[in-house]
């Protein structure tokens, strides 16, 4: 390796750790005020040119939207769906993300409107798995259906769910087995969905909450 080449490569390692540790700083600095509750400067270092061109858009936005949910600001966290809905710079698999993660957050808190809210937004996707399971949690969730459990039970021997949705479809076979009073059929699909979710996902306090056995 020829000296040149040897500077080069360190020069773009120096100039990476530089990236990274501004990226870290300003992660901390804005989880450090969602964790005072200092909305206002959270949203101010969202909005700062710098902090968009190391974290990108996307990831602000998100804080962005972190923030007022938190903070309970309904009518903004409104507006930033909106907003980040209808962003072409956005992937679906990023505004699947967003979107899910703070539909079942409505869900699990018995939120009829804002659930309705984002699952329009679900809906306006155009994905037709994506929507399926996530239109039949409202129903098991909010209307406390009990007739979902066999289409439920096809999704999942399709085995074209995973992950987080195969969880969430597991969950709400459990919940309408326990609407019916079945606890043996409810703690076993409960046990079931336990294993599909990430440890800090939102469906794991309820887990803990509906198992009838550990």
């Amino acid at each position: 390796m020829s000296k040149v080449t040897a500077l080069i490569i360190f020069i773009a390692f120096i100039g990476y750790v530089f990236w990274q540790g501004i990226k870290n700083f300003q992660l901390r600095n804005l989880n450090l005020c969602i964790r005072k509750k200092d909305w206002e400067t959270a949203l101010k270092l969202t909005n700062i040119s710098g902090t968009r061109r190391f974290l990108g858009n996307y990831t602000c936005d998100l804080y962005e939207l972190r923030v007022f949910y938190l903070s309970d600001d309904m009518q903004s966290f409104e507006n930033k769906v909106n907003q980040m809905a209808d962003k072409s710079e956005y992937s679906k698999e990023n505004k699947k993300t967003f979107l899910e993660q703070y539909y079942h957050r409505f869900l699990l808190k018995g939120d009829r409107e804002h659930s309705q809210f984002m699952l329009e937004h679900i809906k306006a996707l155009g994905d037709d798995m994506f929507s399926v399971y996530n239109e039949q949690a409202f129903y098991v969730m909010l209307d406390k259906r009990t007739d979902l459990i066999q289409p439920m039970t096809d999704e999942i021997n399709s085995k074209k769910y995973y992950g987080f949705p195969l969880g969430v479809i597991l969950f709400m076979i459990a919940k309408q087995y326990e609407y019916l009073g079945d606890t043996e059929n409810a703690d076993t699909f409960y046990q079931n969905a336990k294993v599909c979710f990430h440890p800090k996902a939102i469906y794991m306090p309820e887990l803990k909450k509906y198992t009838v056995s550990e």
